[in-house]
């Protein structure tokens, strides 16, 4: 089990207040805002930790570059992919590519 499904197994997940509590624990620590992709719809919506949450919901359609790997939570998580504002959460984005 890497670290990615060691988070999402884990009891601060399930637990008490759930995956809500962990989504606002992390959200100061988005490096989404930093993303030449994110935008001032973004920021006006609130839209942070898409590689959790999932993709953007209309403000962004255009890929203009990926800081993904460059966020902090994407190395401690251990994620793998990357866009998610575009292509949806590591979960779903994992997935994707069981499929055949």
């Amino acid at each position: 089990m890497d670290r990615f499904e060691e988070f999402v197994s884990g009891s601060r997940v399930h637990g008490p207040g759930g995956f809500a509590d962990e989504i606002e624990r992390l959200a100061p620590e988005c490096g989404c805002p930093e993303c030449p992709t994110y935008n001032d719809c973004s920021e006006g919506a609130g839209e942070r930790l898409y590689c959790l949450i999932g993709r953007s919901f209309g403000c962004m359609t255009e890929n203009l570059g990926c800081a993904c790997s460059r966020c902090r939570l994407h190395r401690e998580l251990g994620l793998r992919h990357d866009e998610y504002c575009l292509r949806g959460p590591e979960a779903a984005q994992r997935f994707e590519r069981t499929l055949p």
